[in-house]
């Protein structure tokens, strides 16, 4: 009986949409260099946006592992693909801690996720208009195409965003990101929690459980979590979300 039960995986997940100018708030304990890019948004929204996603990256974390919001160090891996520091893993420098983190932005929309022990990886994406005869090509498999093409016409763009953000979610757990072919990223639409095969050098994990996230009604989410795990979720929505956003039940388990 031991033999089968699952280690249990303790994720946080934190959302929000941003309004205005960024929060003075958030701006209080981000690093200098955070806010300097915050203010250098050209649309407010979006700074405000970033600024409260990684104001409650610090604090959530801060809160776990016995530092400050202000005094949180982060940092990032080397891109398992160029080896680059700049769109690698995010990880925290100091202090010391087991949680691993990640951050999505998408409009005024944004997502933060964190993983005690594992790899995580979390994507938003706003439901917009898109080409899809020459974007799907560049980031769908065949198999995903073809199931896109058999929905009705006024389904596909929520379709498409959902595989994105999918994708999105496990190449961000890998830390190989935007060196990604998605094509090659199949996450299986017609399954409600696929498991994904992605692997990147430097990254022990090469399974992914993906789960959808019914956040807000104009979005799609996604989470993904290394397979054999049992996860069980820490959720917070701000109460300002629209109560149809929160209509489905949350996919992981509240604890």
């Amino acid at each position: 009986m031991t033999g089968s039960l699952r280690p249990r995986l303790r994720v946080l997940v934190r959302y929000g949409r941003a309004a205005g100018e960024p929060d003075s708030y958030d701006l209080a304990v981000l690093a200098p260099e955070e806010r300097r890019r915050a203010r250098r948004f050209r649309q407010p929204h979006r700074g405000a946006a970033y600024a409260a996603a990684h104001a409650t990256a610090r604090r959530c974390l801060a809160e776990r592992s016995g530092g400050t919001p202000e005094g949180m160090r982060f940092g990032r891996l080397a891109c398992p693909g160029c080896g680059g520091r700049d769109h690698g893993r995010p990880v925290v420098e100091s202090p010391e801690t087991s949680w691993e983190l990640s951050l999505s932005r998408s409009g005024a929309h944004w997502l933060f996720a964190a993983a005690d022990g594992e790899p995580v990886g979390v994507d938003i994406e706003q439901v917009r208009p898109l080409e899809l005869s020459d974007l799907g090509p560049a980031v769908l498999s065949g198999a995903e195409g073809e199931y896109l093409a058999g929905l009705a016409p006024e389904l596909r763009h929520a379709a498409f965003m959902r595989c994105w953000a999918r994708k999105e979610a496990v190449v961000k757990a890998t830390g190989i990101g935007i060196e990604a072919d998605l094509c090659r990223v199949e996450v299986q639409p017609w399954r409600d929690t696929p498991v994904v095969v992605h692997r990147a050098a430097g990254c022990t994990t090469s399974r992914w459980t993906v789960r959808d996230l019914p956040i807000a009604p104009d979005c799609r989410a996604a989470l993904a979590v290394p397979a054999g795990t049992e996860p069980f979720l820490d959720l917070a929505l701000p109460d300002r979300i629209p109560s149809d956003a929160r209509s489905e039940p949350p996919v992981l388990t509240r604890t």
